[in-house]
């Protein structure tokens, strides 16, 4: 049995209706998020319609309630089953995992905190899904954390010092959620034989040094399924308009034992030029059980 894993950042997929309780949707406010318009949503739709995947992970999505509507409206229900947990994040884009298969145990660990200031450490969340066999619920295939690392935008106002201040404060942070992700990952498995990917934006490049605990962790020894692209131009996976700029910051990291499970070719970016609906592109490995 094969399956196709991705991930996939949707940038900002919003409902139509306005939270009481939160000021990030709010219609009058100029720096609140609006609901993409119809052409948007369907091109995102159009995407996943020809993608077909069997779990995706997602960032940036406002609740469970648009996630399920768009499954409905534009997939035709192809997801079975939706994981999402409102978390951290004021401007309420959570991260969720969507499966045609069923799902298990889903854990947040949303409150975990920074040893160093007492604060939640995670921007939005690190989520935990376990992955079943579509025709036998009782067997676990692998699990699935994703997440969505600390931004690198900062706000182009105030003095110069204090903006290289908050890109250095982001980046520390940055650094300190992938630590996290690191050791909890490592306390829940650490057998050689262990199925779990790590996957999601980690806002940062290959070469990062925030992002070394992961990617550099030799207790881990995760794999970038990325690396198998050799042409840098298959590889990247957001385009930042506003600088030309083209980069990796969307990864699937998988453990040595389902690393071994993927079936060759299969890796890839959706780099069609056509894709609209979302400044990232989705990410695919195709996995044999």
């Amino acid at each position: 049995m094969q399956l196709k894993v991705g991930t996939y950042n949707v940038n900002n997929l919003f409902d139509r209706f306005d939270d009481p309780y939160t000021w990030s949707d709010d219609r009058w406010n100029a720096r609140s998020t609006k609901p993409k318009d119809l052409d948007q949503v369907y091109q995102l739709g159009t995407r996943l319609r020809e993608d077909k995947p069997d779990v995706l992970a997602l960032q940036e999505v406002e609740n469970k309630g648009v996630l399920y509507e768009f499954n409905v409206s534009q997939l035709g229900r192809h997801f079975r089953d939706i994981a999402l947990v409102p978390a951290n994040d004021p401007r309420n884009i959570d991260v969720a995992v969507a499966s045609t298969g069923p799902l298990g145990q889903v854990v947040s660990y949303q409150f975990i905190r920074d040893p160093d200031n007492g604060r939640k450490i995670f921007s939005r969340d690190l989520l935990e899904v376990e992955i079943l066999h579509p025709d036998n619920p009782s067997q676990r295939l692998f699990t699935l954390f994703v997440t969505h690392l600390k931004s690198k935008y900062v706000e182009p106002t105030g003095s110069q010092a204090a903006q290289e201040k908050a890109r250095a404060d982001a980046d520390k942070l940055r650094y300190k959620q992938a630590y996290m992700i690191a050791r909890i990952v490592y306390g829940r498995f650490r057998g050689p034989n262990d199925l779990f990917m790590i996957a999601g934006d980690l806002n940062d490049t290959p070469d990062a040094q925030t992002l070394s605990p992961l990617l550099q962790n030799q207790y881990l020894r995760l794999f970038d399924a990325l690396q198998l692209l050799t042409d840098s131009n298959d590889r990247w996976t957001h385009y930042w308009k506003a600088q030309d700029e083209r980069s990796q910051i969307d990864y699937l990291l998988l453990s040595p034992a389902l690393a071994q499970r993927i079936v060759a070719g299969s890796v890839h970016v959706v780099q069609n030029r056509f894709i609209g609906g979302s400044d990232h592109r989705p990410v695919y490995v195709t996995l044999e059980f």
